[in-house]
């Protein structure tokens, strides 16, 4: 078999073949949807014959042995009936070629195990022995089914105190490949489960399902994972504090950095096995019994992780004998923060016989909290003096300061020479919200009608400061059609005990980066007052995997791009480097859940760099953009302390108060030396490398380096209270934890008595080195920066009624008009100056707001007009009482001028009588031969000038304008050349009759080229044109005319080219062969292409001055052929051979000449 008859077999067998699929496919869609359904069991009863009948009948019994219910409509299919003489004689239809009988009519269920009897079925011709077979058939839709996965647990938010988790979920197509943070699971179609690594801190579990269409969805969860325990510490008490009562209140901190916030839901702390209140990082035991002499104080707290701690602490009890100051009532009182306790603070002074002791003196003083006491507001302050009553008693009341929590706010009764003092511990609650501010989930980047990776979450505070629970917070879409978890477009729901909200918004088909907006509005709040915070997000459309991207730039606390910065994403090789703009693209990035490492120490730039770390959610197939710039602080290692073998204090010079107090023997650095160089770098506030949570804007912040340091104990912190808050005041403190990847809170600081600075309370301070900072939440509300006339209203801008009458900034000068933020007014004093004309007896004006300019002004007219004109009516009009007077300026030349009509000048007496002729310009005349040069200059083509051109004559008498030439009329005589034509040319081709062979080109199986050979020029045009006048007289000696003849353009003429097609080499005949696989005639469209130009001045006139003169310019002459032919292969490929070929003739020229 040769080539072409094997081409032909294999074309004929793959249409037979498409042929068949046709068949098949056509055969299913003629059951409509119908299937099998395995889970129907199906057995048959032995059939029912009598002898009066030739036919027979039959029963099955169907049975659901599924797990779900079946719903009808349910069609029994009799799949196999033998021999071919019987037949069905009660079908309800047929299902393509088999007949069937409905057993389960529609709206009816066939619940799992249940079962039912289909027929009697009419077996004609039955009466004899036959073979009969069927199945249930239920139907589905032919509609493509939408690809989706959905993870039911863990659910968002959630902590773990192991790893790893189980997730579960569900999937609906079974082909569809599945990965969870882009490891592949197995699955049935229906569910899932696999056990997925967590990191300690925040981690995004996403999964990923692709069809074989290329169809992907993503669902995703966000969950923690907290293996550190709880941070303790005592403050009511210190080592060995000597106390004079057997039962005592201990308080303190309890923190976990992990989950933030601390409260009875989040840990349980003991003291001495007796269960301590919890509320807001603070604890309180009361009643902790004590033996005279030393005891041993030991707090144990466990999170809800289950992970544990404990610390002890020695107290020592001593029985008063001499003078004692007792508690009378007060202690352990709550009030709303910001407000009095109920009650008032009492203490009783007795002496060794327990008689009270009148007129002594007791201080009252606030230790703990931003509280006050006294009883009015000119006597109250962190600390007033009482005096005991005859009753020996002394009294005052307390304000407790702004901090929520449980006996954390405290004042101590003393009096000088009295060995024991009391201390009255106070709680306090929440008020109304008053703030709701983004906490996490901002700017994140999805897939176009899928869940987002994470949820967006607000806090809500008071006005102290303290996240308030059971606040009710609505979420709205504003903008790009996404729907929440409930599939609407708003959501409610309330904050937990750590105050924070949330919702998972799945987003809508609007693209475009952080185009997505949604607002979360605190329904709680304040009466009058709307509280919002705003997110926004960006949806992309997924495409291929592989060319899925990382991109974003690198600058320094001064916006200055740093370049050479490493960026890595960490388990793959993928890396990329800063370029000089600070712009990086990490190319063929992982789908899914990645940790970006950015590492300043290789950038180009002087100075030190840190290395920081991000973890993002990338979306296949596109550019993965950051939310922001990656900010990146020049290290300051100059003021570096050396730590380890003694105890050291590092400052600030341009920052007085910061101090950083590292204990000997404190601090392990990374490598795991105990002794090293610790610096400090204050950073830009703006420049925050991340975002701190719930909307704070610290107004101080340090990195403290090296990263990976530690310190135990904690190294004391104290920072300039540039946020300014209140002496006493309890301040959140703040670190980056790197190895966590997220802000924490580190415990607290007090504000000192004199407000300068905060510093962290006994046992808090820096325990990971990193950025650290003491700040309190911000404030609500959207990013805005309306435009005049509108405000900002929720998180839009919208119109302000109330500047409605204010006049725009940006005014058109001369409109007659003030724009106002709406419409506008009249302002009769915006007149359009600039407009004016000079002298034209009109100036402008307005017409309420429309501006006019003919608005008459007899004052708008020239010096000269003034002469013999005047203005009247907005019209320069002669004026009468002028005419025939002199109004020359008393020269020579204007000697005899006289007014006349409202013009001045010489108005002799010159006759109205001319005399013209008309002399035709042929080709052959002087102005016209001057074309020849162009002729004899192309040696590729011969040019003629065709056309029609006049030289018009005219003469009279005229009125001199210098009365010194003659103040009498002087003969003149005007000529003027007008016409048009054309330049035509015939080319002469050199070498006419040559050929010029095509390129070879390759199409398929066949090489073809082929020749072009030149045909005879066809004639082609250009325009001519030719123009001017000039005028001798006696009036003016030294008139010189100008005549002037131009041509320009490029001459084309078509050309006539023969094509001739050639098959250099073909693989499917013999080569003798191939020029017969041509089809048709080969053809060529062609042209011949020069540009030209030439221009002429002829000077006219005894007192010309300027020398005729003409140029010109041609260029060479460029053929171009479009060829093309056909060919046709075996009647199954056809290829077209095009090509263009371009020839250059002859030489450009130009030349000219003056004289």
């Amino acid at each position: 078999m040769n080539t072409v008859k094997s081409l032909l077999f294999i074309f004929v067998c793959s249409v037979a073949a498409l042929l068949v699929n046709v068949g098949k496919a056509n055969a299913q869609t003629n059951s409509d949807g119908w299937v099998k359904d395995t889970n129907i069991e199906v057995s048959w009863n032995n059939p029912t014959r009598s002898r009066r009948s030739p036919d027979a009948t039959v029963t099955a019994q169907i049975t659901n042995n599924g797990d779900e219910p079946i719903n009808g409509p349910v069609r029994f299919v009799i799949e196999s009936l033998t021999p071919a003489t019987i037949t069905v004689g009660n079908a309800d239809g047929e299902l393509g070629e088999l007949d069937y009988v409905v057993a389960l009519p529609q709206n009816q269920i066939l619940e799992p195990g249940q079962s039912l009897t289909v027929g009697p079925i009419t077996i004609v011709g039955g009466r004899n022995s036959f073979d009969i077979s069927g199945s249930a058939y239920v139907q589905v839709s032919l509609e493509p089914v939408a690809l989706e996965v959905d993870i039911l647990s863990p659910t968002t938010l959630s902590t773990f105190g192991s790893s790893p988790v189980t997730v579960t979920g569900t999937i609906n197509q079974e082909n569809a490949e599945l990965t969870l943070n882009g490891a592949v699971i197995a699955h049935d179609g229906k569910q899932f489960s696999a056990n997925v690594e967590l990191g300690e801190g925040f981690n995004t579990v996403v999964a990923r399902a692709t069809n074989a269409s290329g169809e992907q969805t993503t669902d995703s969860i966000s969950v923690s994972l907290d293996l550190t325990p709880p941070y303790i510490t005592i403050e009511s008490h210190t080592e060995a504090q000597e106390v004079y009562s057997d039962k005592i209140t201990v308080t303190g901190l309890v923190n976990d950095i992990v989950r933030g916030t601390v409260s009875e839901e989040q840990a349980t702390v003991e003291v001495n096995g007796i269960k301590a209140t919890v509320s807001n990082r603070s604890y309180a035991a009361t009643d902790v019994s004590l033996n005279e002499g030393e005891n041993v104080i030991t707090v144990t707290a466990i999170d809800e992780s289950g992970n544990s701690a404990s610390i002890s602490q020695k107290v020592i009890y001593k029985i008063a004998t001499d003078k004692r100051l007792v508690l009378v009532s007060g202690q352990n009182q709550t009030a709303q923060i910001g407000n009095k306790l109920p009650e008032q603070l009492i203490v009783k002074l007795l002496d060794g016989s327990d008689a009270p002791i009148a007129d002594a003196i007791v201080v009252f003083r606030v230790t703990q909290g931003a509280g006050i006491v006294g009883s009015t507001p000119e006597t109250s302050g962190r600390a007033i003096i009482a005096t005991t009553d005859a009753e020996g008693m002394a009294r005052t009341e307390f304000q407790v300061g702004y901090r929520t929590g449980v006996a954390n706010h405290k004042v101590r009764a003393k009096v000088v020479g009295v060995e024991n003092e009391v201390i009255f511990p106070a709680s306090a609650t929440s008020v109304t919200g008053d703030k709701i501010s983004v906490n996490s989930g901002n700017n994140q980047r999805g897939v176009a009608g899928q869940t987002l990776p994470a949820p967006f979450v607000v806090a809500v505070t008071d006005s102290g400061a303290n996240v308030v629970q059971g606040a009710r917070v609505r979420f709205d879409v504003i903008k790009g059609d996404g729907v929440f978890q409930n599939e609407e477009s708003s959501y409610e729901t309330s904050t937990d005990s750590d105050g924070r909200a949330s919702a998972q918004l799945v987003l809508g088909p609007l693209t475009g980066i952080d185009a997505q907006r949604v607002e979360a509005v605190l329904i709680d709040s304040p009466e009058g007052i709307d509280l919002l915070a705003g997110f926004s997000a960006t949806a992309f459309v997924p495409a291929d995997a592989g060319i899925t991207s990382v991109s974003g730039v690198v600058l320094d606390n001064q916006d200055k791009p740093l370049p050479g910065v490493t960026v890595r994403i960490e388990g793959t090789d993928r890396t990329a480097f800063t370029d000089q703009q600070g712009q990086f693209t990490v190319s063929q990035a992982p789908v899914g859940p990645v940790h970006l490492i950015v590492d300043g120490s290789t950038t180009t730039a002087f100075g030190e760099y840190p290395t920081l770390s991000y973890h993002i959610v990338t979306v296949s197939g596109v550019d993965n953009p950051l939310s922001g710039p990656i900010y990146m602080v020049k290290l300051d290692t100059d003021n570096g302390v050396y730590a380890g073998k003694e105890d050291v204090v590092l400052t600030l010079d341009n920052f007085p108060g910061f101090k950083l107090e590292i204990a000997k023997d404190s601090v392990t650095f990374p490598d795991g030396s105990r002794e090293g160089i610790v610096s400090v770098t204050p950073v830009n506030a703006s420049k925050v490398p991340m975002a701190p949570p719930n909307g704070m804007q610290p107004q101080f912040i340090v990195t403290i380096q090296p990263v990976g340091a530690t310190f135990s104990p904690a190294a004391k912190l104290t920072l300039p209270n540039v946020d300014g808050h209140a002496p006493g005041a309890q301040v959140e403190m703040y670190s980056f934890d790197h190895d966590l990847e997220e802000f924490v809170a580190i415990g607290l600081g007090t504000v000192s008595e004199d407000g300068s600075v905060v510093s962290s309370n006994p046992g808090v301070g820096v325990v990971k080195a990193g950025w650290h900072c003491g700040s309190q939440p911000g404030g609500s509300g959207t990013a805005h920066n309306c435009p005049e006339c509108q405000k900002c209203q929720g998180s839009s801008c919208v119109r302000d009624p109330g500047q409605d009458s204010k006049p725009r900034s940006q005014q058109t000068p001369e409109d007659c008009k003030t724009k106002l933020c709406k419409g506008s007014k009249a302002n009769p004093g915006d007149i359009p100056v600039s407009a004016d004309v000079k002298y034209d007896c009109k100036k402008p004006g307005c017409d309420g707001e429309n501006p006019i300019f003919d608005v008459p002004d007899d004052g708008d007219i020239s010096e000269d007009d003034k002469k013999c004109g005047m203005c009247s009516g907005g019209e320069k009009v002669p004026d009468e009482s002028k005419n025939k007077q002199e109004c020359g300026d008393g020269s020579d030349a204007k000697e005899c001028y006289t007014c006349k009509d409202g013009s001045c000048g010489n108005h002799c007496e010159a006759s109205n009588a001319k005399t013209t002729k008309s002399i035709e310009v042929k080709g052959d005349h002087p102005l016209l031969k001057k074309l020849d040069v162009l002729s004899n200059g192309m040696p590729y083509a011969k040019l003629e000038v065709k056309g029609s051109f006049a030289l018009n004559e005219e003469s009279g008498e005229k009125c001199c304008k210098d009365c010194s030439i003659g103040k009498d009329p002087k003969p003149y005589t005007k000529t003027e050349l007008k016409g048009s034509g054309s330049l035509e040319g015939t080319f002469i081709v050199p070498g006419l009759g040559l050929l010029y062979q095509l390129p070879i080109k390759t199409y398929g199986p066949v090489k073809l080229g082929g020749e072009v050979e030149f045909g005879p020029g066809v004639k082609g045009n250009l325009g001519v044109s030719a123009s001017g006048s000039t005028e001798v007289s006696e009036c003016d000696p030294e008139t010189c005319g100008l005549l002037t003849i131009g041509v320009s353009g490029s001459l084309t003429l078509g050309v006539f080219a023969k094509v001739k097609g050639d098959v250099k080499y073909c693989n499917v005949f013999n080569e003798k062969d191939c020029d017969k696989l041509i089809e048709g005639e080969a053809e060529a469209s062609s042209t011949i292409n020069a540009g030209v130009s030439f221009d002429y001045k002829d000077y006219e006139g005894d007192n010309c001055t300027s020398s005729d003169c003409y140029s010109y310019s041609y260029g060479k002459a460029e053929f171009k052929a479009n060829a093309q032919y056909k060919v046709e292969v075996g009647g199954l490929y056809k290829y077209q051979y095009q090509n263009e070929v371009s020839v250059t003739f002859g030489e450009a020229g130009s030349g000219g000449t003056c004289g």
